[in-house]
């Protein structure tokens, strides 16, 4: 049930009607229904799945806090049983058809052996909340609940099902014990957030979409088809995440609550390490916290035995593989994940961490031209159907085939460019006309007005090129 389909649209007026309506006391445990009606949905067995998953955690962390020569047995548990989860839901697509072939060689029946499962939704997220609310228990950084009502609704949230952000207790659980009461200042929050989730999605991200499908499909791209390709799905894959998490939190604020903000400029970005502080925030913010930070002090109390190139290199490098293995089962996860942390690896050789920028306008520029070519081919990597689709491509296609190529891909440049101006012009205006009330007006009007056009035209004709 994605947050743009009329299903969904549907089912959250009416909930909304219900929960600011019912008695505060019974708003939690309907957050919860709802939030359980959503993930159960597309497959009635996901809820099994979360409710157990969830009551599990539950008891390990009033075990932690109750039982302090038990608490690292107990935090262990959890944190084995929750990788565990989901490694087997999403490494079991990367082995099942071995495993099917294998029992079907076998005169076996594969699908009887469930090579073929469904992924839990939101899997990927709320295993993340869960394990930090066990590893903040633990530290004493966070007091447990003993509300299970509140902390399965912590869990389960529905705002964030699809794309976060990934909230911690201390963030939203706590606005969970608290009381909520309706005020318009909840609209006057969420309508904008609304607006630009589904202006990116329906006009941007569906329709450029098409184009980057069109390329990323060919057996055989042009290098030039390639950046193409890659300057396309650059452009799709930040508008349509972020439009989930734009209406993620309009969804929210509509519910009383305040979440994270997910994505803040990344492409202006001048370091890798700038990029992830821009990028997913909430998922930046808890693989800093809980694997590069925990690594680095583990290293740095035996640096006599590592030496300090080390202590700078593994962090990060061990961080960026792990966020690729949750992006993603297949090895082109794994290597895009590096690949980051081989760049960010490389800046800080350079000099240049983080929030680096040099003084001159002129160096700045190329900063970030350089930054954002090596941005592109990250999601070139990501994008790919194989590595050795990608392989072959880099190392044996022409630059281009034929003129016509050279036609059609400035053809569809000019598109992506003129699906990218409304980005663009948000960002100028926000950054340059913050206070400027009447163009913020026409810009989210002529954001409607585009909405309502494409909503039901996700895919024009005119987007499609014969290459």
């Amino acid at each position: 049930m994605s947050f743009t389909s009329y299903d969904f649209i549907v089912f959250f007026l009416v909930f909304l009607a219900a929960y600011w309506l019912a008695p505060a006391k019974f708003r939690n445990a309907l957050l919860l229904l709802g939030s359980y009606i959503v993930y159960g949905w597309l497959a009635g067995w996901h809820v099994v799945v979360l409710a157990l998953a969830t009551a599990l955690d539950y008891f390990l962390a009033l075990g932690i806090a109750a039982r302090k020569d038990k608490a690292r047995l107990f935090l262990w548990t959890g944190i084995i049983l929750n990788v565990g989860l989901l490694a087997f839901f999403k490494y079991y697509f990367f082995f099942n058809e071995s495993l099917a072939n294998a029992l079907n060689g076998m005169g076996l029946n594969g699908d009887a052996f469930f090579t073929k499962i469904l992924l839990p939704l939101g899997l990927s997220f709320y295993v993340l909340k869960k394990i930090s609310y066990l590893l903040d228990v633990e530290r004493g950084t966070f007091k447990p609940t003993r509300d299970f009502i509140a902390y399965a609704a912590y869990v389960s949230f529905f705002p964030q099902v699809f794309s976060g952000p990934i909230d911690r207790p201390q963030k939203l659980l706590t606005q969970l014990y608290a009381p909520r009461a309706w005020k318009m200042e909840n609209f006057y929050q969420a309508w904008t957030l609304l607006v630009m989730g589904f202006f990116k999605k329906m006009f941007i991200a569906n329709t450029t979409q098409i184009i980057a499908g069109q390329i990323f499909e060919l057996e055989e791209p042009s290098l030039l088809l390639l950046i193409v390709g890659g300057l396309t799905y650059t452009l799709q894959i930040i508008a349509d995440f972020s439009s989930y998490t734009d209406l993620s939190r309009g969804l929210a604020h509509l519910l009383g609550f305040e979440t994270t903000e997910n994505f803040n400029r990344p492409y202006l970005a001048l370091t890798p390490g700038e990029f992830w502080n821009r990028w997913h925030i909430s998922l930046s913010a808890w693989l800093r916290d809980y694997i590069f930070f925990p690594l680095r002090r583990f290293l740095l109390k035996n640096k006599t035995r590592v030496s300090e190139f080390w202590i700078q290199s593994i962090p990060p490098l061990v961080t960026m593989a792990v966020s690729g293995l949750w992006h993603g089962a297949g090895w082109k996860f794994i290597i895009w994940g590096l690949y980051y942390g081989v760049l960010i690896v490389l800046y800080q050789a350079l000099g240049a961490r983080g929030e680096w920028k040099p003084k001159e306008k002129i160096k700045q520029f190329f900063a970030w031209l350089l930054m954002f070519a090596l941005i592109v081919f990250g999601w070139i990597i990501f994008r790919a159907i194989s590595l050795d689709w990608l392989w072959q491509t880099l190392t044996h296609a022409p630059f281009a085939r034929s003129p016509q190529e050279w036609t059609a891909s400035f053809i569809l440049l000019v598109m992506v460019g003129f699906y990218a101006l409304p980005l663009i012009l948000k960002m100028m205006l926000d950054l340059y006309a913050e206070k400027n009330l009447t163009l913020h007006a026409l810009y989210y009007t002529a954001a409607v007005l585009l909405t309502i056009l494409f909503i039901n035209s996700t895919s024009p004709d005119f987007i499609y090129v014969q290459f």
